[in-house]
């Protein structure tokens, strides 16, 4: 059986095989591993971690011996990819013009402001929602505005303190996702590091989505880019196949070399004061070695060595390592701002709406929420329990 370390070898050299216009080629095996339905099965699975069957499909002509079972399946999800692609960017669009027609200021962030500024075809930056940032003030407004563009809450989002989801169903069918933040990380000990006036004070046009839409510019981007990929390698990411933990994904990385070649001098001067502020330098730099060592990112190594030298702060380094939720939580409520805000994050982690209790414990579903919201304060209990006994 091929394993998971030799599959994204082959597919990181199929990458940079593409992107230099030279053949990615499928690996010859006597024993016929690599052709086996279970090879192809597992291969298939982290292409689809990777999220770069668009990057693949349009390369078709250089996929050299590769199956035609698995170059068929890459067709078919390019074409599903490419349409979603198309009706997000409508229902998208229309919903950013409204919101400036209403003169609410609102910034795209991460993926899909990376999708329609730094890639050539918006569908290969693959992601599953876009995340837009409004301010607190013009949050009731904005939820007006959704509702008129015919968007629904999600009322499944559970656990977040400073954002909630958004869901729009195309005539195509597909259901769009936006996650609405009032701050950019919603995860207190980030928000010294991700502050909001940042994102808009520095804002760029991005055309290429809507007229009127704006994105992070791209030293902040790097920042956020860095803190998300860090953050999934320490809690894993979530696909169909289930919750994978510790890889970079090829995406990422392909995110770092692009950012990196848009950016100018005075990017990288704001960059550098930006992490020594902040004290994230070193993970920054380290983001960007892994993606030079994924993709041959052309780096400045001045840039990248000024990064390393600076310090990295005690309390972000314990927050993206920690690999458990009731960890990261209690962190969270150390970092925040008042005692106030302290009740409400407990508040509402203890005690979620009945449609996520009933999606959590659908087994239970007949059972009254109360009963609901005992089980599920009791197991955190015991799991703060049992983490008291292991230490």
């Amino acid at each position: 059986m091929v394993d998971t370390a030799s599959i994204d070898t082959f597919l990181t050299s199929s990458l940079r095989a593409i992107r230099s216009g030279q053949a990615a080629v499928w690996p010859e095996s006597e024993a016929g591993d690599w052709q086996s339905r279970e090879a192809l099965t597992e291969i298939w699975a982290r292409i689809e971690y990777h999220g770069i069957v668009m990057l693949l499909h349009p390369a078709r002509e250089h996929l050299q011996n590769w199956p035609e079972k698995m170059t068929s399946r890459i067709a078919e999800e390019a074409r599903l990819v490419g349409l979603w692609e198309v009706t997000h960017a409508a229902a998208l669009s229309r919903l950013v013009d409204a919101l400036a027609q209403a003169d609410i200021e609102a910034v795209l962030m991460k993926g899909t402001a990376l999708a329609y500024s730094v890639y050539e075809e918006p569908a290969a930056r693959r992601r599953g929602d876009s995340d837009l940032l409004v301010r607190p003030s013009d949050l009731e407004r904005v939820r007006e505005v959704f509702e008129e563009c015919g968007w629904h809450r999600d009322a499944q989002t559970h656990g977040v303190n400073y954002q909630e989801g958004w869901l729009y169903v195309s005539a195509a069918h597909f259901e769009h996702s936006v996650d609405l933040h009032w701050e950019p990380s919603d995860r207190a000990v980030l928000q010294k590091v991700l502050k909001p006036d940042d994102f808009f004070d520095h804002k760029r046009p991005l055309p290429r989505l809507a007229q009127k839409a704006w994105r992070a510019d791209p030293a902040l981007t790097l920042i956020h880019e860095t803190i998300n990929q860090k953050w999934h390698e320490a809690h894993g990411y979530w696909t169909e196949h289930g919750n994978i933990r510790g890889a970079r994904r090829l995406i990422w990385s392909l995110d770092f070399d692009l950012l990196a070649g848009v950016m100018e001098e005075a990017d990288w001067r704001r960059l550098y004061a930006l992490c020594q502020e902040r004290g994230i330098g070193p993970l920054v730099a380290g983001a960007l070695r892994a993606a030079s060592s994924d993709l041959g990112t052309n780096l400045s190594e001045a840039h990248v060595v000024q990064l390393e030298r600076l310090e990295l702060r005690a309390e972000i380094a314990a927050f993206l390592g920690a690999t458990d939720n009731l960890t990261e939580f209690w962190l969270n409520l150390r970092s925040a701002p008042d005692w106030g805000e302290r009740a409400r994050m407990i508040h509402k982690r203890g005690f979620p709406p009945r449609d996520y209790l009933v999606s959590k414990y659908p087994g239970q579903s007949a059972w009254p929420t109360l009963l609901l919201q005992g089980r599920l304060l009791t197991e955190t209990a015991l799991r703060i329990a049992r983490k008291v006994i292991v230490r």
